[in-house]
Formats: C-alpha cells, sequence, structure tokens
C-alpha cells in the first residue's frame, strides 16, 4: 500500500513538473496580451507618470539592463475622487486572476495580476508569463486565484484615501520564479514593457480623447532615461523628491 502510495506521488509530481516546464517553454512564444477594454475611467484621472519617470520608486526588469528608472506608470486622480471605493479598476482583457497580495508593512493594500487564457497552462504559476498587474487596489471580494474574468469586467476600486495615497500602480511585466534586491527593492519582474504600446487603438482612442496625443508622449525612450538616470533619496529604492513636470503626462 505504502508503495503505491509512493509511486502515485512520484507521478503526481513528474507530471506537475513536466506541465511547469511545458508552461514556461509556451510562455516564451506567446505575444504579450493586448489590452482591449478600458480599465479605468480616465474621467477620474488627472495625470499619468511616464514610462521610465523618476517618480515613486525603482522598478527595473532583474537583469539590470536598465536601471534608476521605474518602468510602471502611476495613475494619479483628481482630489474630488481620492477615497475609496470611487475610482472602478476593470479587467483589459478576458483571462485569469493569477496574482492576488497583500503587503501592509509595504504599503501595499492589495495587488491582482490577470494573464490571458493559456488554455491548460491557466492553471499554472505565471512564471515567464506577460501579466497585466493593478497595485494599491482593494480587489473585489468574489474574485479568488484562478478566477475567469472577461474584458471590461470591474475587478476592484483604487485603495485611495489622503492617508493611503491619491494614485495606483499599472504593471505590464513578467514574474520571476524567485524576487531579487536591487538598490533595496525586491525586484519580481524579469520584463517590463509600457501597457500603451499594447494597448488597441480603439483603447488608446480614449487617451487622445484626453490629450495624450501619441503613445510616445507618455514614453521616456531608453536613451533618453541612460543619459539622465534617476537620483535616489539615501541608497534607494525611492527616487529624490521633487516635482518634475517631464516624468508626467496630464490629461484634460
Amino acid at each position: 500500500m505504502r508503495r503505491k502510495i509512493v509511486i502515485s506521488i512520484v507521478i503526481l509530481l513528474f507530471v506537475l513538473g513536466s506541465l511547469a516546464v511545458a508552461s514556461f517553454i509556451s510562455a516564451q512564444i506567446e505575444p504579450p496580451p493586448l489590452i482591449v477594454a478600458n480599465f479605468t475611467d480616465l474621467n477620474k484621472i488627472e495625470k499619468i507618470s511616464k514610462y521610465r519617470s523618476c517618480q515613486g520608486h525603482v522598478t527595473v526588469p532583474q537583469d539590470e539592463r536598465e536601471t534608476k528608472r521605474n518602468m510602471k506608470h502611476y495613475f494619479w486622480v483628481k482630489p474630488e475622487y481620492n477615497k475609496s471605493n470611487t475610482v472602478e479598476i476593470y479587467s483589459p482583457f478576458e483571462g485569469y486572476v493569477t496574482v492576488l497580495r497583500t503587503e501592509p508593512e509595504q504599503n501595499l493594500e492589495g495587488e491582482i495580476g490577470i494573464i490571458p487564457d493559456r488554455k491548460i497552462f491557466s492553471i499554472m504559476p505565471p512564471i515567464g508569463v506577460w501579466m497585466f498587474s493593478v497595485q494599491h487596489i482593494d480587489v473585489k471580494k468574489d474574485l479568488k486565484l484562478g478566477s475567469k474574468v472577461s474584458a471590461g469586467e470591474l475587478i476592484g476600486y483604487a485603495a485611495l484615501s489622503e492617508k493611503r495615497g491619491n494614485s495606483f500602480d499599472i504593471v505590464y511585466g513578467k514574474f520571476a520564479l524567485m524576487p531579487k534586491r536591487i538598490d533595496n527593492w525586491t525586484a519580481p519582474f524579469t520584463g517590463l514593457y509600457t501597457v500603451f504600446n499594447h494597448m488597441s487603438e480603439a483603447v488608446f482612442t480614449r487617451y487622445q480623447q484626453k490629450g495624450i496625443k501619441s503613445k510616445e508622449e507618455i514614453i521616456i525612450s531608453k536613451e533618453e532615461r541612460d543619459q539622465s538616470p534617476c537620483q535616489y533619496k539615501d541608497a534607494g529604492p525611492y527616487f529624490a523628491p521633487g516635482e518634475n513636470i517631464d516624468d508626467w503626462a496630464e490629461l484634460y
């Protein structure tokens, strides 16, 4: 009896290991998911930090091919909407919830990550998979790991208030197997893109209507940032305080 149990466990581990390897290999050739639905109401947004800005804290890939910059976007809400259960967050495409976490000690009220439908691989950890992630969000209570979501479906509300802050983060990245410490920041990503380079023209039209004429207006090029790296407050991970208008794209 014991021998049968051991054999069953070995077979199960082999199957799971094979699935994990196949999932990772498949992820390397899968195209990044396309944003086909607006993920928030732009009428409630005042400005958006540019890709590679010097706002907040360092966010870079683990291989450090880019350093001392923030490769995500902060969506800064208008003052009248800086409160709980007010700024809606929606799923940008059909897929599955693959990350749910909170770290109150790190001032992270909540995070949700969504990957596109990968068939059988959707049940596997999202290692090496391009994912849409929202940080500083109060996730809907009925959403769990593995929950399926539709494009445009409500997934939560930005975690906002005078105490909690007045912005939420949008990340488009690939998770690594293990995190890595970079300049006092725990880096979980092997790759990072701007969400705007993977957005349908129909969705981006809404941003154009709010004053962002082209995607280039919300992206600082790698060459420009390499020539002018961000400066840390102390040893990092937070950047030196200061309001640089070139770091932001204002919305009408």
